[in-house]
């Protein structure tokens, strides 16, 4: 299969017997948080997937305490943030839950041969989404402090810095009882923004490949 990468066309291989996707950056969280972090994301040009959360996340943190914007006000921002995505035709895949995420560093799967670094895997039921940057937009605490454990990034100053340079973004995380609806929508700017910076944007077409096992 080719590709057109920054009007170049490409060759990409697939992971056998897997339907794969290529995409700018993958959005683990579909409520307010990642519908922020999507809106954001596509007003800078950047393509992007958002699945609904991570499979064992016990504390999904989609909706943040009252603040001073009220409940009124919240709702109001979820019916905007619902209707710009309509209106977007944005990538919403509501009740598809990540069942891993990864690097692809030092993992068998083929990396894409394009200009742009794709640096990860998240395995859906439906299949694999390989992107340059990942945001992980009102999951729980536990599940991401897990699942960064697991990648290798240690609690520390340097964290977040760690994170960034791999392109990995938390929003929000298990801050619903802290944030204020003000403060999450902040990061969630700051997220998109960040992505965007990495060059990520990138013109894929279908993005969509199966497999042959």
């Amino acid at each position: 299969m080719t590709r057109t990468v920054n009007g170049t066309a490409e060759a990409v291989p697939p992971e056998a017997g897997i339907h794969t996707e290529v995409t700018s950056a993958v959005v683990i969280g579909s409520g307010l948080t990642g519908l922020a972090v999507v809106s954001e994301l596509n007003r800078r040009g950047v393509e992007s997937v958002v699945l609904d959360g991570l499979a064992h996340d016990s504390q999904p943190a989609h909706v943040p305490v009252t603040d001073s914007a009220g409940l009124p006000g919240r709702a109001e921002l979820l019916r905007l943030l619902h209707g710009y995505a309509t209106g977007h035709s944005l990538d919403i895949r509501r009740g598809t839950a990540v069942q891993a995420v990864g690097l692809l560093r030092g993992s068998k799967i083929p990396a894409p041969v394009t200009r742009t670094a794709v640096k990860w895997a998240v395995r859906t039921p439906e299949g694999l989404l390989l992107a340059d940057a990942v945001v992980l937009a009102g999951c729980g605490r536990p599940a991401v402090l897990k699942l960064l454990r697991s990648l290798g990034f240690t609690a520390g100053a340097e964290r977040r810095k760690s994170l960034r340079s791999a392109g990995l973004y938390v929003v929000g995380a298990g801050e619903a009882v802290t944030s204020s609806t003000r403060e999450l929508v902040r990061q969630a700017k700051r997220a998109g923004q960040e992505v965007a910076q990495r060059g990520a944007a990138f013109d894929s077409g279908s993005g969509v490949w199966t497999g042959s096992a």
